[in-house]
């Protein structure tokens, strides 16, 4: 090798390592946590529920307002004929016009309302409570979106790999038997050349349809944490691993759930949001008491003022006061409908809130059971993969060395394959059942929109 070629060697090598890290640094390695943390912060339904929740609180500090005094100004200004004299003797002045305002202020207190604002403003401060847990459970299924798509695009990545390892085992497999046949050897048949050829057929196809799903699974997880350059979003786990939990009993999650979950949260604020609604509507069959007043006063200075009392001067005058006022609807059947429609309200959603705390232990439990089930799946798999994976080693072998049939290394690809399969497909099905089970009690959200993996159950 001659000084040139050795240099156009170094340019080269340094070249492809450049490449190399350059698409390193590009690919951004994101994990579970920070897709969550993305979801939360990007996806329009989360900002939606903050904007409804805001709402709530607003319509509470305004239900907290009306027990202040309700202040009105109303203020006119404008042209008027001057004038003098009074009213025997007075005349406008032709040609001269002037100044006038008049400012009116009226105030009102409400001082008894026999409940009608108490039950307002309790109305709106569990309407607050309801939006906080329709915003945690619009949390909750997105994080649990997000748990889908991730370890669904994971999972995909690694049967995508496990698939591309088994076609090239399949491939070379068929070469071997191909070449023995056509040489007659008797430790291969055609029919096994072909079960091989249809084995590599499959692979290629599952190569080209998990490909497509995890296409589609990237996609779904970009989309929905908002990743503004997709061409670098890259899962960092590149196995599908099964959570590590420690379960607690299912009585207690079935409590915890009770306590813990959204939904019925949200229900039981409805329930005493809809009581104090119609408590609130019930006392408009009673009249209110309020204290008002105000002040009155105008001014029209080329006017002349009138200082007799029994004369009413429209643009001259100040008055102020206050009373005692009582202001009550009469009509009593639209009070009795209106009455009658919030009970109706009220009950309806007792009776809602009610199914749903007998639904969510029966949830509960087939959630917790399904937890079981997929762990018990999820161990006895890995001992068939393992087993899957010795038996296509040895069969593997066996043939390359030519002391087993073309049946044999067909039975352990296959066989593989599937226990292979099987695996990856119980850690993930194990995953979401866990996903599901925090999800319905509770915990999949921590109170700062994080991934609570420190709760009181480790779950």
């Amino acid at each position: 090798m001659n000084a040139s070629q050795f240099k156009l060697y170094r340019v080269l090598i340094a070249f492809i390592m450049f490449f190399y890290l350059y698409n390193q640094a590009s690919a951004q390695k994101v994990s579970l946590d920070e897709c969550v943390k993305l979801a939360i912060k990007n996806y329009p339904s989360i900002q939606k529920s903050k904007y409804d929740l805001e709402s709530a609180q607003w319509d509470f500090k305004t239900a907290k307002l009306k027990k202040w005094p309700k202040l009105e100004l109303f203020n006119l200004m404008g042209i008027v004929p001057d004038a003098e004299g009074d009213a025997i003797t007075g005349d406008t002045i032709d040609d001269h016009y002037g100044f006038f305002n008049k400012l009116d202020l009226q105030f009102s207190l409400p001082l008894v309302t026999f409940g009608r604002l108490k039950h307002g403003i309790k109305a709106a401060e569990k309407g607050v409570e309801v939006e906080k847990a329709a915003y945690k459970l619009t949390l909750e299924d997105i994080v649990y979106r997000v748990h889908k798509l991730y370890y669904g695009l994971v999972l995909s990545k690694q049967l995508h790999k496990s698939l591309k390892d088994l076609k090239d085992r399949f491939k070379e497999a068929y070469d071997i038997a191909q070449e023995r046949l056509d040489k007659g050897k008797t430790n291969v048949t055609e029919a096994d050349v072909l079960k091989l050829k249809i084995g590599l057929s499959g692979m290629e196809q599952g190569v080209r349809n998990i490909e497509r799903q995890m296409s589609m699974a990237r996609s779904s997880l970009i989309k929905i944490t908002g990743w503004k350059t997709p061409s670098s979003f890259e899962p960092a786990d590149k196995r599908i691993k099964p959570v590590k939990i420690k379960l607690a009993t299912e009585e207690e999650y079935i409590e915890l759930a009770k306590n813990n979950n959204s939904t019925l949260k949200r229900l039981k604020a409805a329930v005493q949001a809809a009581k104090e609604r119609y408590l609130s509507e019930k006392a408009k069959f009673y009249p209110m008491f309020l204290a008002v007043g105000g002040v009155k006063y105008a001014v029209a200075p080329g006017r002349e003022d009138q200082d007799n009392p029994f004369l009413n001067d429209e643009y001259n005058y100040f008055s102020a006061g206050a009373a005692l006022a009582l202001k009550w609807n009469m009509n009593v059947f639209e009070t009795r409908a209106e009455v009658a429609r919030k009970r109706a309200e009220y009950l309806s959603l007792e009776k809602q809130f009610e199914e749903a705390k007998q639904g969510i232990e029966l949830k509960v439990k087939e959630a917790y059971a399904k937890v079981l089930e997929t762990k018990k799946n999820l161990e006895s798999s890995w001992e068939s993969r393992k087993a899957g994976r010795a038996l296509l080693i040895l069969s593997f072998t066996n043939f390359k060395f030519g002391i087993g049939s073309g049946k044999d290394v067909f039975d352990g690809l296959s066989i593989y394959a599937r226990t292979a399969d099987d695996y990856y497909k119980a850690v993930y099905e194990y995953n979401m059942a866990v996903a599901k089970l925090k999800k319905l009690v509770g915990t999949i959200v921590s109170d700062k929109t994080e991934m609570n993996r420190n709760d009181k159950h480790n779950l």
